[in-house]
């Protein structure tokens, strides 16, 4: 009797020693292996399926993202009312509050917590000043047609670092609604698209010929002198040079 329990006793100890099924382990969500491979595919993509749309209802598009005039438009127009309200599409600090008689003129620019930067133009008022955290949803500024603009709307950006985003990619305008793959953009093609739009935009430079001045040429651009020497590194006291190659928006 003794023998049978020293027996079972043995048994008992080897199977309770007994590692865990192998097949068990691998497949494990809580494994380490597994963690590091979701971590790292997250880190290939941006999610934008939380955004919050910075208007709240339907809107037509006036002009889209891509080369106009002759230059790099970077965002999307939107058709709004005068005054509307205009709001955060993801929470952030504002890195800019500004007016530029120019361009944008009122403007706002947005650091995400995402890596993702959102810029919101021609405002007819700001709301907020630089280092404000906002929320989804807060009043960033209301909808106008300061600056360089021929009505009321909003130009609306979407930046990942240096990079450009055409906002189409996102939203879905004609129904003011997320794209379907919104949630799941890739880094990769974003940096792509953006690299072939500056090689497209690089066919847009103008040359300088004899008898060309800079209002002529700001004019050919659609934009003022001064964004030109701007943007071009140039004074507009330096006579232009035939043969310089000028462009109407930065890299």
């Amino acid at each position: 009797m003794k023998r049978y329990l020293l027996i079972l006793l043995c048994l008992a100890t080897a199977l309770a020693a007994e590692p865990a099924d192998s097949s068990e382990v691998q497949t494990s969500s809580d494994s380490p292996a597994s963690n590091v491979a979701t971590i790292r595919e997250d880190r290939d993509y941006l999610d934008f399926s939380n955004m919050l749309i910075p208007i709240t209802h339907e809107a037509s598009m006036l002009s889209k993202y891509g080369v106009r005039n002759h230059r790099l438009h970077r965002g999307v127009d939107v058709r709004i009312t005068m005054g509307e309200p205009i709001v955060a599409a993801f929470p952030g600090v504002v890195i800019v509050s500004k007016f530029n008689p120019g361009g944008y003129g009122h403007y706002v620019l947005v650091q995400h917590d995402n890596d993702i930067q959102t810029l919101y133009g021609h405002l007819s008022k700001r709301e907020v000043k630089v280092g404000d955290k906002l929320l989804p949803g807060d009043i960033v500024g209301l909808g106008g047609n300061s600056g360089r603009t021929t009505g009321p709307h909003l130009h609306f950006e979407i930046r990942y670092g240096k990079y450009n985003i055409d906002p189409e990619t996102v939203v879905d305008f004609p129904h003011w609604e997320l794209t379907e793959g919104a949630s799941r953009i890739s880094k990769s093609d974003v940096i792509t698209a953006h690299r072939k739009m500056q090689a497209k935009l690089k066919n847009e430079d103008y040359i300088v010929k004899e008898g060309d001045t800079l209002e002529s040429i700001a004019a050919w651009f659609n934009i003022s002198v001064m964004s030109l020497c701007r943007t071009n590194n140039i004074s507009p006291e330096n006579p232009l040079k035939v043969g310089q190659r000028l462009r109407g928006s930065s890299p």
